[in-house]
């Protein structure tokens, strides 16, 4: 079984706790997964500019396999 419940950080409190208990019951082996997610325009934007410029093959950079197990970041000068 798997679910998602989105909620605000105002309904974080014993609550909440006592229904994940009775939701979990006397289950084994169970994961509990919390995820922070904020929206961020600007990240939004460079990611979005970044998936046009990988399908337009603009800024793309390639190499064979064999340059690709050679190359080594520390190496790079910038």
């Amino acid at each position: 079984m798997e679910t998602i419940i989105k909620l605000s950080p105002s309904e974080l409190n014993a609550s909440l706790l006592n229904k994940l208990k009775k939701l979990i019951g006397g289950k084994t082996n169970v994961d509990v997964t919390i995820s922070v997610k904020e929206y961020d325009a600007e990240y939004a934007a460079e990611l979005d500019n970044s998936i046009e410029q990988a399908e337009s093959g603009q800024n793309m950079v390639s190499f064979s396999m064999e340059e690709f197990m050679a190359y080594n970041p520390s190496k790079t000068k910038i």
